[in-house]
């Protein structure tokens, strides 16, 4: 299964950002964000997609290494956070 770090609605000119990768490094975050933002100027992961994304982030492909090498954080019901407070999830 592949994770949807971000995403980008060109028409309305947003992009939404996963949560999750406050807890990666911040080079993944960037990568992420330079990714959606390139989206607004070129929609379709063309050549001009990836040489854009190049440009504004020359290590891109470690960091979307790390991202598709690092597991997803996910708590289960009970656990605690960091706090020692437990973690109701809805489930």
């Amino acid at each position: 299964m592949r994770t949807r770090w971000g995403t980008c609605n060109v028409d309305k000119r947003r992009i939404w950002i996963n949560l999750q990768l406050v807890k990666k490094p911040t080079e993944c975050l960037e990568y992420v964000v330079i990714h959606e933002l390139v989206h607004l100027l070129e929609q379709n992961h063309t050549h001009r997609f990836h040489a854009l994304v190049e440009e504004y982030c020359p290590t891109w492909r470690e960091a979307k290494k790390m991202l598709t090498t690092m597991p997803l954080d996910y708590m289960k019901k009970g656990e605690t956070d960091t706090n020692g407070e437990q973690i109701d999830i809805g489930f």
